[in-house]
């Protein structure tokens, strides 16, 4: 299986100690269906429970919500490789985990969202730059007058907190 951590644990694939979510997100790239991740996961202790699959032996739960990464409605089409003892894994770009967590803000008013990618942006300045951020966060299509206020805000606070560092 060919998958993409995404979501709020590329967050904190990124910035472990900021950040900690209950579940794994991924996206599947190879097209492998449910039913296959489930077989596969089975060999593996995994269950399903509702949507997510748990372990009895562990805390967090796995998600498989994509087939594709996407930000708003665009495909991700590059990643940010992540080097482990058990081996590397792929997981968004800080700039598109920031624009993610933006976009979670954006559409659904989530201002932990929002806090988490002001943080998420300040601790990896420089390891993004401010082309490459606003490439991501152009993606998103706030759609109506509220939500382009909240994407207004949330740009100005990451140009202001970034412009601080």
């Amino acid at each position: 299986m060919d998958v993409v951590v995404i979501g709020g644990s590329a967050v904190t694939s990124h910035a472990p100690a900021l950040y900690t979510s209950d579940d794994i997100d991924f996206a599947v790239l190879s097209g492998v269906r449910q039913r296959e991740i489930a077989a596969s996961l089975a060999k593996l202790g995994f269950s399903r429970a509702g949507r997510s699959y748990a372990h009895p032996d562990l805390t967090f739960t796995l998600d498989f919500v994509a087939d594709w990464p996407l930000i708003e409605a665009e495909p991700v089409k590059h990643f940010f490789k992540i080097e482990t003892p058990f081996g590397p894994y792929d997981t968004l770009t800080v700039e598109d985990a920031i624009a993610d967590r933006v976009a979670s803000f954006v559409h659904w008013n989530d201002r932990q969202g929002l806090d988490v990618a002001l943080a998420l942006a300040a601790s990896t300045r420089e390891r993004w730059g401010a082309a490459s951020l606003e490439s991501a966060l152009s993606v998103i299509d706030p759609g109506d007058a509220a939500s382009s206020k909240r994407l207004r805000l949330a740009c100005d606070l990451l140009i202001t907190s970034s412009s601080t560092l």
